[in-house]
């Protein structure tokens, strides 16, 4: 007979109790085996046996006339028994359907006569079968039946004392475990470095351990029972004001039956001092009834660490406030140098100009190479107070490009042209190599170009003695096309050392630092230089050994340009229309060469010496462009231009240059937002501020 395909509750029962008495696995049996040749002898059954049946298979236990084996339920006669639940006699095995295809039937020992009864620990739940069997039909009858069933009872009284026993074993292998994980879960709970109490529903403490008891400064014996709403307890909250015992984590965690997690707070110690701790708290629910019946409380000492945090917090607003000082000597130096620049470049526009004017009269040889040591020097003065200029920028981050179709050949020869006399006085070799592909217009600052090849070259004819000094220049091809352009500085000087090659690019930084020191200027030629390269998409790299000369690399970004500048010589110029100009600067010297400028191109000139007297004559007369001084005493140029562009009058919207010598791009925004139509640096130059004049309408 075939089992049934599920597991019901009372087969699942039966074979749990079934692997309860283990008997599926083999062993000795003795009690067993004599009770199953006691069957055998007195029922005279050549087979005689105690079958146990799991799910799928028959296991025989115990056997007497053969050897045991296992068969799948529906290849024995007992497996029907055990389904029938009580005795069971079959006659003839190969009449009855119940065991015609049983395989103790159609194989050895060839199974005729059968009879068996149901065994089990209890009668209602029976876990295999006690048969008979012999070769011969009909050889068992009700008498043989009774007998065996007489027998069974003693097989049940063995399975009930064999279950008792192995659930008594089991019991105290149980208990053993139970007391080996109880004592180490107490060792565990001992062992945790942080604070844990547990605790009641209503609040009060049934349970903590000695880290606990030590951070809270209590003994175990008044912690327990001690409940959280005790006004003993000294709590405080992390803003230090007292906290309110519903407002303890483990009130909330009761509360809301959620988990409160991360909570600072401050615990007044009974010897005295306060102890700060992060405290969690985790109500434990009963996983039949879902009632909450435990909380449980963890916390750390964090005390250092809020006394470190405390530590670092002053020690931050003591950094912000040496940040905050520190940004403003910054800006103090940045509008002292912006200051500086512009007091200082204000006179040397009066002396470049006029220089310039007296380059333009009749001057005997004597005379004209004093000319040119005033105009030199004066160069020299107006190049190391653009250094001074730049550094107030590149230190603010505010670096000012104006990109331009520029030919960096003809740049480059000419930036040659201007040191090659410098070069010629020391007595040095001056070599110029440029690729003609350079000769194209390239996108670029011209000024910013020159001004970085001046300061390289300025640095190597000031340390070269002998030799000379030679500039190269190529395009560098980069992947995908674009190329990059490289200009190479090199002298024959003394080098650099390698302790020095680190911070040659610092401001300030030469060198030799010596009071002694045989070379002038300020030590940030270099640094502007490669703070303007990689402002204009590259730096500058120094290959230098002591004794061997310098080699500076300069790489910057140059695309090619859609229009090549403009030429400079050889184009008809025709005459430039006169115009009525209106001056306006404080400075007397400014002011008289500004209006010499002019009149030598033939402009008129109208002088104000202030921002009130020009306001003045812009009421009665209109101009055909008026230059502006922006940095004036009392009304200055801002002030000019709001109440020009804000008044009806003649000039309101005449054009405003603005003539300065604070050109940060601030600065010029501001000026131009404020109505000037453009901005002249100062000093200025002739041939710009001639331009611009010229171009007003």
């Amino acid at each position: 007979m075939a089992s049934k395909g599920s597991l019901g509750s009372g087969e699942a029962a039966r074979v749990a109790v079934l692997y309860e008495l283990d008997l599926l696995r083999p062993q000795a049996l003795p009690d067993l085996d004599r009770l199953v040749r006691l069957a055998a002898d007195v029922c005279s059954a050549e087979l005689a046996l105690v079958s146990v049946f799991d799910v799928r298979k028959s296991v025989q236990v115990s056997v007497a006339g053969g050897e045991p084996v296992t068969l799948l339920r529906n290849e024995t006669i007992c497996d029907a028994t055990l389904a029938k639940k009580s005795s069971l006699l079959i006659p003839d095995t190969t009449a009855d359907p119940r065991s015609v295809s049983s395989a103790f039937v159609v194989g050895p020992p060839h199974i005729r006569s059968y009879g068996g009864v149901p065994v089990g620990p209890s009668t209602d739940l029976p876990v295999g079968v006690i048969c008979i069997g012999h070769s011969e039909p009909g050889r068992f009858g009700p008498v043989e039946v009774a007998r065996l069933e007489r027998i069974a009872e003693l097989v049940n009284a063995f399975l009930a004392e064999r279950l008792a026993l192995r659930r008594a074993e089991r019991a105290a292998v149980q208990t053993e475990k139970e007391r080996a994980r109880q004592l180490q879960f107490d060792l565990i709970f001992d062992a945790i470095s942080d604070g844990v109490n547990v605790y009641a529903p209503d609040g009060r403490c049934i349970e903590t351990n000695p880290a606990g008891c030590a951070i809270l400064g209590l003994q175990r014996e008044q912690l327990l029972g001690r409940s959280v709403i005790d006004p003993a307890w000294r709590i405080v909250g992390s803003d230090g004001a007292p906290l309110a015992p519903d407002a303890f984590p483990i009130s909330r965690a009761f509360r809301t039956g959620q988990a409160v997690r991360g909570v600072t707070l401050g615990v007044d110690l009974p010897e005295g001092g306060r102890r700060w701790i992060s405290v969690n708290a985790q109500p434990v629910r009963n996983p039949e009834t879902d009632a909450i019946e435990y909380g449980v409380v963890t916390f750390k000492d964090i005390t250092q660490e809020r006394e470190a945090e405390s530590e670092l917090s002053l020690r931050n607003s003591r950094l912000m406030a040496a940040l905050g000082e520190a940004e403003k000597a910054s800006r103090a130096k940045s509008d002292f140098i912006s200051v500086m620049s512009h007091e200082l470049r204000t006179p040397m526009n009066a002396v470049l100009g006029c220089a310039q004017l007296l380059s333009q009269s009749s001057l005997g040889a004597v005379q004209t190479r004093t000319l040119g040591v005033l105009t030199d020097a004066g160069r020299q003065m107006l190049a190391l107070l653009n250094d001074l200029f730049d550094l107030s920028s590149l230190d603010s981050g505010k670096v000012r490009l104006e990109r331009e179709p520029v030919s960096l050949l003809r740049l480059i020869e000419d930036a040659a042209v201007i040191w090659a006399s410098d070069i010629r006085d020391k007595g040095l070799e001056l070599s110029v190599m440029i690729d003609p592909a350079l000769r194209a217009p390239r996108s670029a600052d011209p000024a910013r170009v020159l001004q970085i090849i001046g300061n390289l070259m300025a640095n190597a004819i000031k340390f070269t003695t002998s030799g000379g000094v030679s500039i190269q220049a190529w395009p560098v091809k980069l992947h995908g096309g674009a190329e990059r352009i490289e200009i190479l500085v090199e002298d024959t000087g003394p080098g650099v050392p390698p302790e020095a090659a680190a911070r040659i690019f610092s401001p300030f930084e030469q060198i030799d630092v010596s009071s002694k020191r045989r070379h002038g200027g300020l030590g940030i030629g270099l640094y502007v230089a490669r703070r303007l390269a990689i402002a204009m998409g590259g730096d500058v790299e120094l290959h230098s050994q002591g004794g061997e000369g310098s080699r500076f690399t300069v790489r910057f970004e140059a695309p090619l340009a859609d229009a090549a500048p403009a030429a400079s010589a050889g184009r008809a110029e025709t005459a430039p229309a006169v115009r009525d100009v209106l001056c306006i600067d404080d400075n007397p010297r400014n002011l008289y060469v500004l209006g010499a400028m002019l009149r030598a191109a033939g402009h008129k000139i109208v002088e104000c010496g202030s921002g009130e007297e020009a306001l003045e004559a812009l009421g009665r007369k209109r101009f055909d462009v008026v230059l502006l001084d922006m940095v004036m005493p009392g009304m200055d140029g801002l002030d000019v231009l709001a109440r020009l562009r804000g008044a009806e009058g003649p000039n309101r919207k005449t054009r405003v240059i603005a003539c300065t010598a604070n050109v940060l791009p601030e600065q010029v925004s501001a000026y131009l937002e404020a109505g000037a139509s453009s901005v002249l640096p100062k000093p200025i130059d002739i041939k710009s501020m001639l331009e611009a004049v010229g171009a007003a309408a």
